[in-house]
């Protein structure tokens, strides 16, 4: 049985750790598209403008590239 060093048992818990960051980011990131899918859905039913909720999905969207950018959990084309 081979026995891990300090270093190995590191970069395993690093690499846990970008793993779980990187499904986070595409959880948030698949809530915000339901939320921006489901304010769609509500403008063209009523008619009627949610420029509050429209930003503030912008925002979020923005946030989660900026994101993206820096730690590369996803690639874009």
């Amino acid at each position: 049985m081979h026995k891990k060093n300090r270093g190995e048992i590191k970069m395993e818990l690093l690499k846990q750790k970008l793993k779980t960051k990187k499904y986070q980011y595409k959880y948030l990131w698949h809530k915000v598209c339901e939320q921006s899918e489901s304010i769609n859905r509500y403008q063209d039913v009523y008619n009627e403008p949610c420029q509050i909720e429209s930003e503030r999905i912008q925002f979020y969207f923005n946030w989660l590239n900026k994101i993206n950018k820096k730690y590369n959990y996803v690639q874009t084309t």
